[in-house]
Order: structure tokens, then C-alpha cells, then sequence
């Protein structure tokens, strides 16, 4: 996901984030929310109506890698500020620092900060250090509510080893995955983790196989001994050792 490589408006960020934290329902967007008369009468009210944009699946496993940034990447400054708000976001930054932006998404609201220069001057700043601070200081003066996801139907939790092969039990950490068949997929994921192994273990040049292979000349080589030695015994036998046969 690139945030900051594309010429877009706050407005047409916060539009496309909008989409993603609603489970992949657009919605559109409008600053104005009704207007009331002196009498309390309601001359308009906006009822956005939401459509389907993206799977609920797509959605679900960005939110889930967004939060990702939040926990330990380079989000990871607010994420130690809110542990227990599972917040979701994603810093950018254009190119020579132009602009910085910063998507944050709790429980119930998505913000979009923006940081440049009306000349489009370098700010020298980055997204976490520009635009993440501004929405660090607007969590400071509001309610934010934790973001708790739910995953959609065919969304499994799934094990991965350390060289990215999904694996049916352990691994060294979880992720989503969107399968209709967790099973087969792990049992893909092991084969490709054996195939690994077996590589590994050719290429080895101490592994087991080599080893063995001295210890059989040095076994071969004491079977020889007594025969030789044999041949050796008594007078004659030396006699040939100094002489020779004839």
C-alpha cells in the first residue's frame, strides 16, 4: 500500500480509507451533514448509501496489516502511546519530503493528516514524524474508541515458519489468509518446508552423508590390513616383503 506516490486530496484519501475500515463498503463522503431551520426543521439530511467496492476479505487482511504498522512498524511510536486501541494506520511520504501523510483508524472514525509546504518545498519531515504527530495529538484530545476486528468468512488464521512456508500447527508467527482451503494450503506449505530441508542438507558439505563416507573408506581400509598381513606371516612372507616373489 503507497500512501504519498499518487497526486490526491485529503478528501479523496479519506475516501478510500473510509472504504477499507467499513469492511470494503463505500460510502460517499460530504462535509455537510443537514441543515436545520431557525424552528428546528430539518431541510436536509445526508444519508450516504453505501456499495460494495472491494471484497470484505481484501479489507479485513488491510486493516489487519495496517495494524501491523501500528504494533511494530513505523507507526510503532503510537502504538506504544495506545496499546489497547489495536489502532490501524499507515504513514507516507512523498518523494525529496515534499509531503507527508498519516491514515489513522480506530473504532469509529478514520482521520487523514496531511503536512506540506504551499510553495512544495522539501518539509524535511517524514510520515511518522510529521503527519502521525498531528494525529497523535488530535487522539490526545478526543475519545478514541479500540479497533476490534472480526474476520469474514474465508479468512483462517494460519501458522508460517521462518522461511514464509504456511505450516499446519506452530510456526513462529500468525497470519490471515484468505483460503477456502486452510488444509491443503498447509499441507502445500510442508512440502515446500521438507523440499527446503533436503536442499539445505545436499548442500551441507558436513552433513551426515559426508561424514560417513571417510568412516567407510577407514573401515574398508582395516578390512584390507589383516588380509595383507596374512600374506605377510612366516619366513616366506618375508622373504617375499624383502625380495620379491621371485
Amino acid at each position: 500500500m503507497l500512501l504519498g506516490a499518487l497526486n490526491l486530496t485529503p478528501i479523496e484519501v479519506a475516501q478510500a480509507f473510509q472504504t477499507i475500515a467499513s469492511g470494503g463498503n463505500r460510502a460517499p463522503l460530504s462535509a455537510l451533514r443537514s441543515v436545520i431551520a431557525e424552528d428546528g426543521t430539518v431541510l436536509y439530511q445526508s444519508y450516504p448509501q453505501a456499495e460494495r467496492a472491494v471484497p470484505a476479505q481484501a479489507a479485513y487482511m488491510t486493516l489487519w496489516t495496517m495494524q501491523q504498522v501500528v504494533q511494530r512498524g513505523t507507526g510503532r511510536q503510537l502504538g506504544a502511546k495506545y496499546p489497547g486501541l489495536h489502532l490501524a494506520g499507515k504513514t507516507g511520504t512523498t518523494n525529496n519530503n515534499v509531503d507527508t501523510w498519516f491514515a489513522g483508524i480506530d473504532g469509529s472514525q478514520v482521520t487523514i493528516t496531511w503536512v506540506g509546504r504551499d510553495n512544495n518545498q522539501p518539509t524535511k519531515l517524514y510520515g511518522a514524524s510529521g503527519a502521525m504527530s498531528i494525529y497523535q495529538r488530535y487522539l490526545a484530545n478526543q475519545t478514541p474508541t479500540p479497533l476490534a476486528l472480526t474476520a469474514p468468512e474465508d479468512v483462517v488464521d494460519m501458522g508460517v515458519d521462518s522461511n514464509g512456508n504456511l505450516v499446519c500447527s506452530g510456526g513462529v508467527r500468525s497470519l490471515p489468509v484468505w483460503t477456502t482451503q486452510p488444509d491443503a494450503l498447509c499441507r502445500q506449505g510442508e512440502m515446500m518446508q521438507q523440499q527446503q530441508l533436503q536442499q539445505q542438507e545436499a548442500n551441507n558439505p558436513f552433513n551426515q552423508s559426508g561424514q560417513q563416507q571417510p568412516q567407510q573408506q577407514q573401515q574398508q581400509q582395516q578390512q584390507q590390513q589383516p588380509k595383507q598381513q596374512e600374506k605377510s606371516d612366516g619366513v616366506a612372507g618375508w622373504i617375499k616383503d624383502m625380495f620379491g616373489s621371485n
